[in-house]
């Protein structure tokens, strides 16, 4: 079943992939799922079959990537801030070089690594993904390039390496996927994302369906902010034929499955007609795992939300939903951010060498409303989508609990952005006082949520998400408020070392999870129908101690 039919099904897993905690005479209780029909969140039942954290073509030969690459012109912030619809004249054409900076700083493995007790090693990818359960694969699809041949390419994350699956110009099968869509139809690569389902499942159940997404709106919130600061446009393609897009891939659309494309550079040449024949892939792969344990609810949302044909695609994507927030009906308080002149100018990929988790925030200090403002605003701006309307708000609004913001009351807000001084955006008090227990509670009691300045929560109103797209809305949804996420995450690290007030202040932020329902009650009555996606936690950080 596809597209607009049966929403249900969306509703059905949402409500089954909620978490919670209730009150037991042991203490508090972590759950998934919706009263009475409640289970553990959490799998793991079965240590020796934790999946292998990459996929191994074991027949394939690598061809080698470049790890050292020209710095950047394009300051961090300006690059991620671009909508993706912007293009530098003569620089809409990537290579090899351009590939590779691509793929090692969105999928890649940095030199980051952790020892867990019991000797388990985990390498950090340059994205952050849920619990650091590394599911997703990139593939390129390309025509000729100064210096790779057309083809498509899986990356290799474990060695930086591509390994060519086809040879020859297959573009023409995705712009036939999509039905034409034009930014994919003149674009000279296009990178599609697959989610191997079981590899998060592991630890979080079927609750890993909603990850693939969160982890995909992280990965190319990298992927955009580094094709900009390459010069070239880029465009999320979420609108395709499933089937059609996977048989290329030569993935099962079950285990594996596509979760998100994204058409880089412009030529302004249509891939050519037709494409060379297209036989099943049958390629060795290293197993990732003694046996996988399936969660029927992931392949069965899935496969509700896939689109069977090119027309249903064009219908899909001209349902695109121009929503209209709220009107502010408290005090606002304008944003105030840097301007160009005062920001940092590193490049995004040096900001992401240096991107971690921060879970440790200066209690003591606040976090400078400039810095606030300017994350808020550079991660607010367009995003260049097949489904999106351009010019159209985002499908979430931002809900913010602030504990230490300067010039901000301890309290409750949302954000509205457009709106204040020069359209920088604005945010509306909802309620004042200390919620750092409450912001603690809602995180399923993680510690670190209480000690952040601020805790930035998107919700969306599946309602109307559904009502529009149908069961792929779902998708959608999870994957833009993670993209934005990730932008204000990447954002903490590209303000740098900045001075104020006649010190050096450090930003970080860590993404985290929430109990669904409390969270919409908590910022109720103005969040009323709608329902949590994400929320990612951000602040300064805590002076290294010595």
């Amino acid at each position: 079943m596809s597209g607009n039919e049966d929403i249900a099904k969306a509703w059905a897993f949402h409500d089954a992939t909620k978490y919670s905690v209730r009150e037991e005479a042991e203490g508090p209780a972590f759950a998934m799922g919706t009263p009475p029909q409640l289970e553990n969140a959490i799998w793991e039942e079965d240590r020796s079959l934790e999946p292998y954290p990459y996929k191994i073509y074991s027949s394939l030969a690598p061809i080698p990537l470049p790890r050292e690459f020209p710095r950047s012109d394009v300051p961090a912030l300006d690059a991620l801030a671009r909508v993706g619809t912007e293009t530098q004249a003569g620089t809409d054409q990537p290579d090899l070089a351009t590939l590779a900076r691509i793929a090692l700083f969105s999928c890649g493995v940095l030199d980051r690594r952790t020892t867990l007790r019991g000797g388990r090693i985990i390498d950090y990818r340059a994205a952050g993904g849920t619990g650091a359960r590394y599911h997703l694969e990139a593939y390129f699809v390309c025509g000729d390039l100064p210096d790779l041949p057309a083809g498509l390419y899986h990356y290799a994350a474990h060695d930086h390496s591509l390994r060519r699956l086809r040879s020859g110009d297959f573009r023409g099968v995705l712009v036939d996927a999509t039905g034409g869509e034009p930014a994919l139809a003149s674009a000279p690569v296009v990178l599609a994302l697959t989610s191997t389902f079981w590899r998060n499942a592991w630890r979080y159940k079927a609750r890993a369906y909603r990850h693939a997404y969160w982890d995909a709106g992280t990965t190319l919130s990298h992927v955009r902010g580094l094709a900009a600061s390459c010069g070239l446009p880029a465009t999320l393609v979420l609108g395709y034929v499933d089937r059609e897009v996977n048989d290329l891939l030569g993935v099962d659309g079950v285990r594996e499955a596509t979760v998100a494309m994204c058409a880089i550079g412009r030529d302004g040449r249509r891939p050519p007609a037709g494409h060379p024949e297209m036989a099943p892939l049958d390629l060795p792969t290293k197993a990732i795992s003694g046996r996988e344990v399936e969660f029927p609810l992931i392949p069965r949302t899935h496969a509700a939300s896939r689109l069977d044909s090119a027309a249903e695609v064009e219908r899909w994507r001209a349902a695109a939903l121009r929503r209209t927030p709220a009107e502010p009906r408290g005090r606002l308080v304008p944003l105030e951010p840097l301007s160009p002149g005062q920001l940092a100018g590193a490049p995004v990929e040096d900001v992401i060498a240096r991107r971690r988790s921060t879970r440790h925030f200066d209690v003591e200090a606040e976090l400078p409303f400039e810095a606030f403002s300017t994350l808020l605003d550079r991660s607010t701006r367009g995003i260049a989508a097949d489904c999106l309307a351009p010019g159209a708000p985002a499908l979430h609004d931002c809900y913010l609990i602030v504990r230490g913001v300067e010039g901000l009351a301890p309290g409750v807000y949302v954000h509205h952005p457009g709106r204040g001084d020069h359209g920088a955006g604005a945010v509306e008090l909802l309620r004042q006082g200390d919620f750092r227990q409450e912001a603690r509670r809602l995180a399923v009691g993680q510690w670190y949520t209480a000690d952040a300045h601020v805790n930035a929560y998107y919700l969306t109103d599946l309602h109307d998400v559904l009502g529009a797209y149908g069961n792929r809305g779902y998708r959608l949804s999870q994957l833009e408020s993670a993209l934005r996420a990730g932008i204000v995450h990447l954002g903490t690290h590209a303000l740098g070392a900045l001075e104020h007030g006649g010190e050096v202040v450090r930003l970080g932020a860590v993404g985290s999870t929430s109990c669904d329902d409390e969270v919409v009650e908590f910022f109720s009555p103005h969040a009323a129908g709608m329902s949590y996606m994400f929320v990612t936690v951000f602040g300064r950080r805590r002076p290294s101690r010595r």
